[in-house]
């Protein structure tokens, strides 16, 4: 499989994120984090973006893998439950590219 179908999961994840969500699933974290709103989601995301940082000062690339996955995971959820999505970060970075 190649990076791009790879990287084509985010976008199957961002479904099961909204699915969570909508469907109000008791006992799924995403909902709980749902539930605690950007207070509770943000505080995850620093977390995360500090155990990247930890990772690689570690020079450990598979805890680096393991947490980029959690940090990007929990700013889906943020994005989500702000009304965004990350076709709304990809138009950025492509917009920043043209310049």
């Amino acid at each position: 499989m190649n990076l791009s179908n790879e990287c084509d999961f985010l976008r199957t994840l961002e479904d099961v994120i909204d699915d969570r969500i909508l469907s109000k699933k008791q006992g799924s974290y995403t909902y709980s984090l749902y539930l605690g709103g950007v207070p509770l989601i943000t505080k995850k995301v620093g977390e995360e973006a500090v155990e990247v940082v930890v990772a690689a000062m570690a020079n450990d690339k598979d805890w680096v893998i393991r947490e980029t996955a959690d940090l990007i995971y929990h700013l889906l959820v943020l994005l989500r439950v702000m009304g965004l999505s990350m076709d709304d970060v990809c138009r950025e970075l492509r917009n920043r590219h043209k310049g």
